[in-house]
């Protein structure tokens, strides 16, 4: 069954990858590093699994050549390189949105949560999840749209930089490698750019919050 990552704090994606392009780059990116990088909750083991299907760390736990590539770049060369990754790994989520023409949140959570076999919450957390990624990759910044993202638009394909080729594992047919399951315990702390918000994603948000309270 296919799975898609579900970080619980959306808001410590920016963190990570702010911490990927400045920080050394170790040998392997493990929960250890993390912890050395202040991801130290236990819920943070998500980030491991959203580098993974991303393409930025390889079966063995390894820096990829998506991982080089965006170490020390400016902002906009960031976004490019981010950009491309996210259309090839969430390719499924984005056809469904174009066959259902639609970007309704709600829908795209029904989307999840058929294909992976989650829960509710579950499935909300993987539409935070790329509605930060998309942010980040500011899919906005062109006009033309051939891909569409839940409340922000993406770019003509045409416009994507070629990014580093990197082959992205497939994921969708098995966890990320040497990664343990939670034990049952949720840690919330969403923290999400107003201009991301839309009256569908608070309302998700205050679903969870009835969920995890």
């Amino acid at each position: 069954m296919k799975t898609y990552p579900a970080v619980r704090d959306p808001g410590s994606i920016e963190l990570l990858f702010r911490n990927v392009r400045s920080k050394e780059e170790p040998d392997k990116i493990t929960s250890d590093y993390l912890a050395s990088i202040g991801f130290r909750r236990q819920t943070d083991v998500k980030l491991l699994e959203l580098l993974f299907f991303l393409g930025f760390i390889d079966n063995n736990l390894s820096p990829t050549a998506q991982w080089k590539a965006i170490r020390d770049v400016a902002d906009e060369k960031f976004k490019e390189i981010l950009s491309p990754s996210i259309e090839k790994a969430y390719a499924s989520a984005f056809q469904y949105q174009e066959e259902q023409g639609s970007t309704d949140s709600k829908l795209l959570m029904a989307f999840f949560k058929k294909e992976t076999g989650v829960t509710e919450t579950e499935s909300a957390y993987m539409v935070l999840t790329l509605q930060v990624l998309t942010d980040l990759a500011d899919f906005h910044r062109n006009d033309k749209q051939t891909k569409a993202t839940p409340a922000i638009p993406a770019p003509d394909t045409n416009d994507i930089p070629a990014a580093p080729k990197a082959e992205l594992p497939d994921v969708s047919e098995e966890p990320a490698p040497g990664i343990s399951g939670l034990s049952g315990e949720l840690s919330l702390n969403i923290t999400i750019p107003a201009s991301a918000m839309d009256a569908e994603m608070l309302a998700m948000i205050k679903t969870i919050l009835k969920k995890t309270m």
